[in-house]
């Protein structure tokens, strides 16, 4: 690694939703591209009045779509 470089970059800190797309755009979308970007995500959904059966479903076929795990725990 040339003099100088960092070997590892990690940031952690919440993301409002509005912002996501910029922060993607600004920070990740320079690495999207090479090897070595590791995303780990946490995800709280919690509007007032809950989230009804129907969205709870909707979401877990969206993530099956997207080739993740739809395992998602519910409260």
């Amino acid at each position: 690694m040339p003099a100088g470089n960092a070997g590892r970059v990690t940031w952690q800190g919440d993301v409002p939703p509005q912002k996501w797309m910029n922060f993607y755009t600004k920070v990740l979308s320079k690495f999207a591209t090479q090897t070595g970007l590791k995303l780990a995500l946490k995800v709280e959904i919690a509007p007032e009045g809950g989230v009804s059966g129907q969205k709870v479903d909707e979401i877990k076929v969206a993530l099956r779509e997207l080739g993740l795990s739809d395992e998602i725990s519910t409260e």
